[in-house]
């Protein structure tokens, strides 16, 4: 049942106090732990000495750039990976015979764990910036291909048969076709690949010692119990940016594809009761 505009309302303020109070409880339940000695305070520093240690890694500067060097990795290896994904699952999906003769091979290197092939990454390019977003790029372009070439092939035949009717051809044909019947697909492979290439991010630098979050956490690890605040609030730091990133690319995808069937039933799911 779906609820008028100006009733459903409502709803939204509550929604958001209730995830407030939930974050606010679990704050209070760390600190409450922490404080009661149920956890060991050089293992498991407070939610008050994490806090303080993030802000001043914030203030000092370092956060920033290790910030900085993080997103600058996901970013470029999001959008080679991603790219070339795009643009190679477009056309396997439009040729059957190039489907069936490549399909195998992608599906081989998608069940590659990417941890892998980091030592070859570390061999080629050291522990680089290079190394981090070619690592990200490779983890990210196998699965989302698949899902690329999925969203083509899975067009209504009625659809296409239509177009044909029409005689919508070429560039026309893909642009107003193709492209917005599989857009849906390749949107949730877009948002499952940008949360993949930020733990792949995460993870170059936590064992292949690129710069960024995943280094500071590693430092502050071997640094011994004491810089266990500074470790605590990097790994914070890092679920923070994943939180970000999925919302934003939630967010994109609802906007962009607002037009969508699936985006109509989405915002009419959220005023149903």
């Amino acid at each position: 049942m779906r609820l008028p505009s100006t009733l459903a309302q409502p709803a939204r303020p509550a929604r958001l106090a209730a995830r407030l109070a939930v974050l606010g409880a679990a704050l209070a339940l760390w600190q409450g732990l922490s404080a009661s000695g149920l956890l060991s305070p050089s293992l498991f520093p407070s939610m008050t000495s994490t806090l303080t240690a993030l802000a001043r890694q914030a203030g000092g500067g370092t956060l920033w750039v290790a910030v900085g060097d993080t997103m600058a990795a996901w970013a470029l290896g999001l959008v080679l990976g991603a790219g070339s994904a795009v643009l190679a699952g477009m056309l396997l999906g439009l040729s059957r015979f190039a489907y069936r003769s490549v399909i195998p091979v992608i599906e081989f290197f998608k069940t590659i764990p990417v941890i892998a092939i980091l030592p070859l990454a570390l061999v080629l390019f050291g522990a680089t910036m290079t190394m981090k977003y070619v690592l990200i790029a490779f983890g990210v372009f196998w699965p989302l291909a698949v899902q690329v070439v999925y969203g083509v092939r899975s067009i209504d035949p009625t659809v296409l048969d239509t177009a044909t009717a029409l005689q919508v051809r070429g560039l026309r044909r893909f642009f107003v076709v193709i492209l917005p019947s599989a857009a849906p697909f390749i949107a949730t492979g877009l948002r499952v690949s940008a949360a993949v290439a930020l733990i792949l991010d995460v993870v170059a630098e936590l064992i292949g010692g690129g710069s960024g979050v995943g280094l500071q956490i590693l430092t502050a690890e071997n640094s011994g119990p004491t810089a266990y605040p500074i470790m605590y609030a990097y790994i914070l730091v890092a679920g923070l940016l994943g939180v970000a990133l999925a919302g934003s690319f939630a967010l994109t995808e609802r906007w962009l594809l607002h037009w969508h069937e699936t985006q109509r039933n989405t915002r009419a799911g959220a005023h149903a009761v």
